[in-house]
This record gives structure tokens, C-alpha cells and sequence, in this order.
């Protein structure tokens, strides 16, 4: 496998370390919110991502298209910025970022592999199912209906290739838009008592 390949499976595989974000307490000292440290590091990575794009600097791990573009690492951290700052459901977030972060690498493996797309398809619907019901967000067949939502909207994000917008991104945005709405239309399935 080539370095940069190899590098960025790694970093996907190792990326929901950034939902330690849930982990930490709202408020960290006077006047220091996680939301205002968190703001600072997404504000700081774009603009590192700004001079590398004016610099021609060409980090580990991009892809040769990437030189003159946003790319991947910034896309999936505005992605999750997103989750955290617009969406901000970790019931939503978590299993989202999840799939992002573990199927899409499997995804371009089984492409290459030439193995059937149903691989990361059922991979999606597993780990997306499993961590919402680790996590007790939804009553089952609220966990169901958007398992099968999330998959198939991933899985539509993971198939096109845009020039501009990378799929680490789209894996989010839209999955979690799409269950934004089926939560606030059918809820978690336990009734009142969330």
C-alpha cells in the first residue's frame, strides 16, 4: 500500500478521538468553554489549511488533486464541526462520524478489492445500528428506521465523486441532516421519558 494511502487510513481509522469532544465538561475554566476551545482548533486548522493551499504545500497523506483544493482532513473536520456545532446531537454525531471515519476507508479498499458494495453497505448498517443502541439513543425501531436512513444516504455520498467537495465530508453532512429531521419527526422512540 502507498505511504500516503496508508496514512490516511490510519488517520481515519484513529479520527474519533476528536469525539472525546462529548468527553470533556462544557465549561474548563473562567470564562473557557469546550465550545470556544473547539472553535479555536477548527479556526486554526482552517487557516493552516488556507496556507497550505497558498503556499503549495503538499502534506502527508493528500492526494495529488488535492494540492489546489480544500482538502479531505479540512472537509472532515468541517464536516464534524457541523455535527457538533449545528447539529450538536451526540445520538446524531457519533454514529455518523463513526461510519465516516471506518466504512469510507473500507469502502475504497473493497472499490480497489473489487468487492461487491454490499460489504461496507452492511458494515454501515452495523456499526451505525450497534452504536446507537450501545449508546441507548433510540428504542429499537426508531434505531432501525435510522440505521437504514443513515446507510442509504451514506451510502449514495460515498459513490459519486465531486472535484470540489470530498466524500469525508458529504459522509457527514448528510446523513446527519437527514436524521436531524427523522429524529424531530418520529423521536427516539421512548416516548417522554427523553
Amino acid at each position: 500500500m502507498e505511504r500516503n494511502a496508508a496514512f490516511r487510513r490510519v488517520f481515519h481509522i484513529l479520527s474519533p478521538a476528536f469525539l472525546a469532544y462529548y468527553l470533556i465538561p462544557e465549561t474548563l475554566a473562567d470564562g473557557i468553554t469546550r465550545t470556544g476551545v473547539s472553535i479555536l482548533f477548527v479556526g486554526t486548522a482552517l487557516c493552516i489549511e488556507i496556507a497550505r493551499i497558498a503556499l503549495g504545500i503538499r502534506l502527508l497523506g493528500l492526494r495529488p488533486y488535492e494540492g489546489q483544493r480544500v482538502s479531505a482532513y479540512a472537509q472532515g473536520l468541517l464536516g464534524l464541526a457541523f455535527g457538533l456545532f449545528v447539529i450538536r446531537d451526540p445520538r446524531i454525531v457519533v454514529p455518523v462520524f463513526l461510519g465516516m471515519a471506518w466504512i469510507d476507508p473500507l469502502a475504497a479498499l473493497c472499490r480497489k478489492s473489487g468487492w461487491s458494495r454490499v460489504v461496507p453497505t452492511v458494515a454501515y448498517l452495523g456499526l451505525f445500528l450497534g452504536t446507537t443502541l450501545i449508546m441507548n439513543s433510540f428504542a429499537l425501531p426508531n434505531a432501525l428506521l435510522f440505521a437504514l436512513a443513515a446507510t442509504a444516504t451514506a451510502m449514495l455520498m460515498e459513490g459519486p465523486k465531486f472535484r470540489q467537495i470530498d466524500d469525508d465530508f458529504l459522509l457527514q453532512v448528510v446523513p446527519m441532516t437527514v436524521l436531524y429531521f427523522l429524529v424531530a419527526g418520529f423521536g427516539t422512540g421512548f416516548g417522554a421519558l427523553l
